[in-house]
């Protein structure tokens, strides 16, 4: 599976491959986006934006043309839904069907909807969580119609944050963490930033924070770390009131940003970078002008190749 991340400041695509027992990384490239080609999630200049696409799967040299995508979570509404554990296969999706019309509303025929089994509630008794994620179809298709453009298949239509938390798992997979350890990512993108809490390889608790980082650097890093530290405290309520134990940065951070953070919040903060983490081809590396951890994403979602 070709992972292939859509973003604002530019378009990548990764292929994973296995060498012996280790995945490795087998193909890469990234190219740049012209400013304003994708803007909260929607491309405004297709033309340009699936030439970046081609232009990057060639020079990635892969070979597949079956692609693992992701939606941005500004584009997408996730909600768990705790119903009775004897709700039969029918009855379930019609509650499905219930809370995506009532969550986007809209025709059914433009909504985009899928649902996975958490399992066992921990807050009501015999019941089940189940996760459910609705979209604009229009907003699916946009992507689909990309990479189709480019004679790429696309299979999988992920969640960027869900994707991003199976590389963060991938490269974490050697940590001796204890038990229940609450981990928090910073994950700065070229106009957004996003905080994501993760407990046993489960995502938590997410947030898009207001701050940039684009403003004076020594206003901005004030701001986010307070922000981060916000999200944290309404993380408590769906991680069990757990402690932070780790903060992990993606992205481009500013040097001073690691020690504010560590400071108010009285945590480890360390940089998470991919070509650190995993072994890569002989030949692949990160692009030129690029952030070594901005592949994380294309990381996740290369991963779904490998999904039992």
């Amino acid at each position: 599976m070709l992972g292939v991340d859509i973003g604002n400041s530019g378009v990548r695509v990764m292929e994973l491959a296995l060498h012996g027992r280790q995945l490795q990384i087998a193909h890469y490239a990234h190219c740049r986006l012209p400013p304003g080609a994708i803007r909260d999630g929607s491309g405004g200049m297709r033309e340009e934006t699936a030439e970046s696409l081609h232009l990057a799967l060639r020079e990635s040299g892969s070979q597949l043309r079956h692609a693992a995508l992701a939606l941005p979570p500004s584009a997408v509404i996730k909600k768990i839904l705790t119903l009775p554990s004897l709700t039969g296969d029918d009855e379930l999706e019609l509650h499905i069907e219930n809370e995506a019309t009532a969550l986007l509303p809209v025709a059914r025929e433009e909504l985009g909807v899928d649902f996975a089994v958490i399992g066992p509630s921990p807050h009501q008794v015999d019941s089940i969580d189940v996760l459910l994620v609705a979209a604009r179809q229009e907003k699916i298709n946009e992507r689909i119609e990309l990479v189709t453009a480019i004679g790429l298949k696309p299979l999988i239509m992920d969640v960027e944050s869900n994707a991003l938390l199976a590389a963060v798992c991938l490269m974490l997979r050697s940590s001796e963490l204890p038990p229940n350890a609450l981990l928090g990512i910073v994950h700065i993108e070229a106009e957004q930033v996003y905080a994501y809490f993760i407990q046993d390889g489960s995502l938590v608790f997410e947030r898009q924070l207001s701050s940039s980082l684009t403003r004076k650097e020594a206003d901005a890093i004030e701001t986010l770390s307070q922000e981060f530290s916000r999200a944290y405290q309404l993380s408590q309520t769906a991680s069990g009131s757990a402690a932070l134990h780790h903060v992990y940065l993606l992205g481009a951070a500013p040097a001073h940003l690691q020690h504010v953070l560590s400071t108010r919040l009285s945590v480890g903060v360390s940089t998470l970078d991919p070509w650190q983490q995993l072994p890569a081809k002989s030949g692949v590396g990160v692009g030129e002008h690029e952030h070594p951890s901005a592949c994380a994403l294309a990381c996740g979602l290369a991963l779904r190749g490998f999904d039992a």
